[in-house]
């Protein structure tokens, strides 16, 4: 997959599946940033809700980013270490549907490889998905119909 592939990939099919399970669990804050400049292969997705699309800038000098292709922002290690629980119906769709899109553009599962750095150190062009937990881009209503599938184990 070249890096314009992945980067289609991501924005156009991958976020669509995150939506309803980032508003639901909260998330009022979702972008990814995107390097005008391609790469032709993806390596590794590093973890810096922010995704960044590779090759990577990185503004502190002495860490070099450019074995990576992506980027992910996520919640402090502390809160990662103390999860709110999941219902298994949100848990199905996290590991049936995000977990099977990110093996298909992926080496592996995004939390298989992660480099942490301090927020702000990779830049880039940035493509806001969700603001002030509203949706900014288009979710199929394919994509809704299989979330509420998933909603409805929860209450049977």
């Amino acid at each position: 997959m070249t890096q314009k592939e992945f980067s289609n990939h991501w924005l156009t099919k991958h976020a669509p599946l995150v939506i309803p399970f980032f508003l639901h669990s909260g998330i009022t804050h979702y972008e990814q940033v995107c390097n005008a400049s391609p790469s032709d292969s993806l390596r590794h997705l590093t973890v810096v809700l922010l995704q960044i699309h590779g090759p990577l800038n990185a503004s502190n000098p002495t860490l070099d980013v450019s074995a990576w292709d992506g980027a992910a922002a996520m919640p402090a290690q502390e809160l990662l270490d103390m999860p709110t629980p999941m219902p298994k119906w949100k848990d199905d769709y996290y590991k049936e549907i995000i977990l099977s899109d990110e093996r298909r553009f992926l080496l592996s599962e995004a939390l298989e490889h992660i480099l942490r750095v301090d927020p702000g150190t990779v830049t880039g062009e940035k493509k806001v998905i969700i603001e002030n937990g509203k949706c900014l881009i288009e979710v199929k209503e394919e994509i809704w119909k299989v979330w509420r599938e998933y909603e409805m184990r929860g209450a049977n």
